[in-house]
């Protein structure tokens, strides 16, 4: 039968190549595909992707105390604004909703997106892999004032000031580091990050979210994933009047430039 074959690819051209395996998904395309879920999931790519286009209300299901410790950035606290005022503000339907809470196997989202879409929203997802993930990937978090107020008091928090050099040794909130932007990796081998757990709460604060947020990033991609950074001003800080602003001790500015 070789003259059968033969006659086949003369007639049909070269045997098609087998099709290529599809490469697995990275951990950023990832989600966890559960079986009978009423909502889709959104992958981390996916969610970062509708945040950068600011073409969704992304909701925080987790209780407001954890909301105010660390959220991710635009989201709202469900169970600070209430859940019927938050409907009361986006009365279309047909608008884009993401609901996330603290990982993977919490219920939170699962059931406040279910209400939702109960209530007559057509287009909820959730973002299951939630706050845990999010952090473990890289992403940093946002503290809000009554967060850092309470965390402050708890002494249970690394504090980062990304300010400048000169406004830092002015003065800063007591025991505050100063880590600029480029410079996270140089202190992990000195005295400002290297001798801390990887998982204690660290919190940067600046002139500006942007500035805040800048090297609160640089700390989470260096393997410190309970970071986070203030949403407002060094200013509203020192308005809210919950600490003593000190200048730092020469310790604290030995070896530091700029």
């Amino acid at each position: 039968m070789a003259w059968l074959a033969l006659i086949v690819v003369s007639l049909c051209g070269a045997a098609p190549a087998a099709p290529a395996s599809k490469a697995r998904p990275s951990v950023f395309e990832a989600t966890l595909e559960e079986q009978g879920q009423r909502t889709p999931e959104l992958s981390t790519e996916e969610f970062k992707s509708l945040l950068a286009g600011n073409t969704a209300v992304v909701l925080d299901a987790r209780p407001k105390q954890e909301f105010a410790a660390a959220h991710i950035p635009s989201s709202i606290s469900i169970d600070e604004k209430g859940l019927l005022r938050i409907v009361q503000a986006f009365p279309d339907r047909t608008a884009n909703v993401v609901v996330y809470s603290n990982g993977p196997y919490c219920d939170w989202a699962r059931r406040r997106s279910d209400e939702l879409v109960g209530m007559g929203y057509s287009k909820v997802s959730r973002y299951q892999l939630g706050m845990a993930v999010w952090r473990a990937l890289g992403n940093a978090a946002e503290t809000s004032l009554d967060g850092f107020r309470r965390v402050f008091h708890a002494n249970q928090v690394v504090l980062v000031d990304a300010r400048s050099r000169a406004e830092f040794a002015a003065g800063t909130i007591p025991a505050a580091e100063s880590i600029l932007s480029g410079e996270v990796g140089k202190a992990m081998q000195d005295h400002r990050l290297q001798y801390y757990d990887r998982g204690i709460r660290i919190i940067v604060f600046g002139n500006s979210e942007r500035e805040a947020r800048t090297v609160a990033e640089e700390i989470a991609w260096n393997a410190y994933p309970n970071s986070s950074f203030f949403g407002g001003t060094y200013q509203d800080l020192k308005r809210a009047k919950f600490f003593s602003e000190r200048k730092p001790s020469p310790s604290n500015l030995d070896g530091l430039t700029r």
